[in-house]
């Protein structure tokens, strides 16, 4: 009767460890999605991070602008990418894509964090040249 006890107590044990694991694997896949434009190579970087110090440190070295950034997870990054894969947009190094006024409406309407800033410029540019001719 003892041992039922004892094999109990394990097997609920193995099921709060597994439970635990899965918990800390949820918390550690939700994180902080962003865009960095950078305007010496006109390419815009998307990515997933933990903390805002990784997006610090890339603001820095890499000498890029913080479009926008918001919550999320990494699955939203995956979708993201092979949803503009399948529209034919080229990502380079698997985090680049080139900063095209089709690639910031794409990424607007999937609710991709781009800010506004950018991409009102760019249809303002483009209103304003319809507007002359």
């Amino acid at each position: 009767m003892l041992k039922k006890e004892l094999q109990r107590f394990t097997n609920f044990g193995n099921f709060l460890n597994k439970a635990k694991q899965k918990l800390i694997k949820k918390e550690i896949k939700q994180g902080i999605l962003y865009t960095l434009y950078s305007d010496q190579s006109n390419i815009i970087e998307v990515g997933f991070t933990i903390d805002n110090k990784t997006i610090e440190d890339k603001l820095i070295e890499d000498k890029l602008i913080l479009l926008d950034s918001k919550k999320g997870s990494l699955q939203d990054l995956r979708i993201l990418k092979e949803t503009l894969n399948q529209l034919g947009l080229f990502i380079f190094n698997n985090k680049y894509y080139k900063c095209t006024e089709l690639s910031l409406r794409h990424m607007k309407t999937l609710g991709w964090p781009i800010g506004n800033s950018l991409y009102k410029q760019r249809v303002i540019k483009k209103k304003i040249s319809y507007g002359i001719n």
